[in-house]
């Protein structure tokens, strides 16, 4: 097997093969036929394996100017944390829209779990800033989700109104975080953040239109672009990390 860069993985609880091979952007069979004797069924926390990542994930995670000496592991599980937070946050705001949109019953417990989802964040970058700007990130996360929900309910309920002065709070946030990540890290720039964040709340919309519409395919195929833009997201923040404190993956 051709491998472009190997890397050794720490198996962590609620790992399977399947979800490293898609966050790897490798295959299943690649991952055994690197690590002879793993049994897929039976992963052991703590054990480490070997991965073969594409080489587009590794041009796209990596940074451009990476430093000397790099640790892949701690590299690898920064990136990892960073892509979960993001996909569990559009994932829950999925899981919400179609609640909010059929009136489920289960609406606000699945609201609760996907305001879990900022803390979540602001706990990987409080490991690098201060717990003031951890909380600054927190906050306007929370408010970005539950702008959002309140949107939905409005577009659902015909509440035309209520829509318009929620999209302009939305887009709001978005400029203030854009404002907040660029203030703290130098390879995070304040236009690219935002666009990056305009185009979740474009793509985001779409997803909650075509809902609404019962134009299902629409939705999913939405929600596929979601679901790449928060990964890429994701890795721009891991990168911006890695290029701003460089002695710290070494």
């Amino acid at each position: 097997m051709n491998c472009f860069q190997k890397v050794q993985y720490t198996i962590r609880r609620g790992d399977n093969l399947y979800q490293l091979s898609r966050y790897f952007q490798t295959t299943v069979q690649d991952i055994l036929a690197l690590n002879p004797g793993l049994d897929p069924y039976n992963l052991q926390i703590g054990s480490n394996i070997i991965i073969c990542p594409s080489e587009q994930f590794i041009s796209q995670a990596f940074p451009s100017d990476p430093p000397a000496c790099p640790n892949p592991s701690m590299q690898f599980n920064l990136l990892g944390d960073m892509r979960e937070v993001w996909i569990q946050h559009v994932y829950w705001t999925r899981l919400l829209l179609i609640s909010i949109a059929n009136r489920l019953a289960d609406e606000d417990a699945t609201k609760a779990r996907l305001l879990e989802n900022p803390a979540d964040a602001a706990a990987i970058f409080a490991n690098f800033y201060s717990p003031a700007t951890a909380g600054t990130i927190e906050q306007l996360l929370t408010e970005h989700l539950t702008i959002g929900a309140d949107l939905i309910t409005a577009l659902r309920d015909d509440n035309t109104a209520e829509a318009e002065d929620l999209t302009r709070r939305w887009y709001q946030n978005a400029d203030q975080m854009a404002e907040a990540f660029s203030s703290i890290n130098p390879f995070y720039n304040l236009e690219d953040v935002r666009k990056m964040l305009y185009d979740h709340l474009n793509l985001t919309t779409q997803e909650v239109e075509a809902q609404l519409a019962n134009d299902f395919e629409v939705g999913i195929a939405a929600f596929n672009r979601v679901e790449q833009e928060a990964l890429d997201m994701a890795d721009y923040f891991s990168s911006g990390i890695m290029r701003q404190f460089p002695q710290q993956f070494m």
